[in-house]
C-alpha cells in the first residue's frame, strides 16, 4: 500500500453556535456550502487582498477544522481573533488529529474501503467516522487525505512501507493539481491572482464580502494580470536550487518556482514545476529553461482549471 506521512500540517478549530457564520464573513471560500459530507478549500486574507494562508476546512462535530501548513495555525489564530470579539466562537490550536497520511493507489482504495466502507467519490468530498476523516484529494490517480484521530490505525498505518516513489508521486499530482500552500515563509506575500486561487476555485466571488474582498474583486474584474501562476514539464529533475529562466532573444527574465515535483524513476514522465511567469511571456512564446539545463525548455502544461 502506497503511504506516505504527510507531517507538514496543523489543525485551527473554530467551535462555538457563531463559528460557520464568523468564518463566512472572514475566509475566501462559501461556508454555506461546508456540510457533513463535502469539505471545502480556501484562503485566509489580509485587508489588501493578500493571502495569509491556505486551508482545507471540514465540519466536524458541529466545529469548523481548518488544515494549514505547520507553524502557520497560530497566525491564523491570531489574525481571526482580531474579528471575533463580537462572536461567540472559540478559536484554539487543535489536537484532536493525531497524524495525517496521504494513501494513493488501488491497494489504498481497498484498505479505506474496508475501513470507511464507503469511499469519497469527488475531490473534496468526505467520510468521517470513529477513526477520523477522509478526504478525496483532486488527481489522475485515486488519493486520499485521511486526517487520523485513532492511535491503532495509526500503528497499523505505520507498519507500511512509506515508499519514496509514493512520496514522489503524491508531491507530483499536487503539482499537476495546481496546488500551493502557503507556509510562515509565504505570508501575506501574494495575492490570489498569482497563485490562481482566483480561478481554481479557492476563491468564491458570489459569496459576499469577507476580509480583503474588495482588493481580490477589484483585481479580478478590473486587472488584467501581469504574473499568473503556470504548471510546466521538464525532461529534466529540479530541486530546491534549481532556477528558471524567461527567454526571448537577448531578453532574460527570473521567474519565480513555488512547487516542485519529480517524476520517479524509469516511469517515462516529466518532472513537474509550477512557476509564477510573465503573462507577456507566455503569450510572446517566449521559451522557458532551468539555468543549469538551458539547453532543455520546458512546456507549459494544462491546469485542471483555465488560465
Amino acid at each position: 500500500m502506497n503511504v506516505i506521512n504527510l507531517n507538514n500540517y496543523q489543525f485551527v478549530r473554530a467551535s462555538g453556535p457563531d463559528s460557520k457564520q464568523f468564518l463566512q464573513g472572514q475566509l475566501s471560500c462559501n461556508m454555506e456550502s461546508l456540510k457533513i459530507n463535502s469539505s471545502l478549500t480556501g484562503a485566509l486574507c489580509n485587508i489588501k487582498g493578500r493571502v495569509v494562508s491556505d486551508f482545507q476546512v471540514a465540519l466536524i462535530d458541529d466545529d469548523c477544522l481548518l488544515r494549514t501548513t505547520s507553524k502557520i495555525a497560530d497566525v491564523i489564530i491570531q489574525t481571526l481573533a482580531k474579528y471575533a470579539v463580537f462572536s461567540k466562537v472559540e478559536l484554539s490550536n487543535d489536537k484532536s488529529v493525531l497524524q495525517v497520511f496521504g494513501l494513493i493507489g488501488p491497494e489504498s482504495v481497498n484498505y479505506l474501503q474496508e475501513k470507511f466502507g464507503v469511499l469519497p467519490e469527488y475531490p473534496g468530498n468526505c467520510v468521517n467516522n470513529e477513526l477520523g476523516t477522509l478526504i478525496r484529494s483532486p488527481g489522475t490517480v485515486a488519493r486520499f487525505e485521511f486526517w487520523c484521530k485513532d492511535e491503532a490505525m495509526i500503528t497499523e498505518i505505520a507498519n507500511q512501507t512509506v515508499s519514496g516513489h509514493a512520496s514522489n508521486q503524491w508531491q507530483h499530482e499536487d503539482v499537476r493539481a495546481g496546488i500551493v500552500h502557503i507556509d510562515t515563509t509565504r505570508s501575506e506575500d501574494y495575492t490570489p491572482q498569482l497563485l490562481n486561487y482566483d480561478i481554481s476555485g479557492v476563491i468564491d466571488f458570489n459569496k459576499g464580502c469577507y476580509t480583503g474582498q474588495e482588493v481580490i474583486a477589484r483585481m479580478f474584474y478590473r486587472g488584467k494580470p501581469k504574473k499568473r501562476l503556470y504548471l510546466l514539464a521538464s525532461d529534466n529533475p529540479l530541486n530546491s536550487e534549481s532556477k528558471l529562466l524567461q527567454l526571448n532573444a537577448d531578453d532574460i527574465k527570473p521567474a519565480e518556482i513555488l512547487s516542485i515535483g519529480n517524476s520517479a524513476e524509469d516511469s517515462g514522465e516529466p518532472s513537474l514545476v509550477l512557476a509564477i511567469l510573465d503573462t507577456e511571456a507566455v503569450e510572446g512564446d517566449w521559451k522557458f529553461a532551468l539555468s543549469d539545463h538551458s539547453e532543455s525548455f520546458l512546456q507549459i502544461q494544462s491546469l485542471p482549471y483555465s488560465v
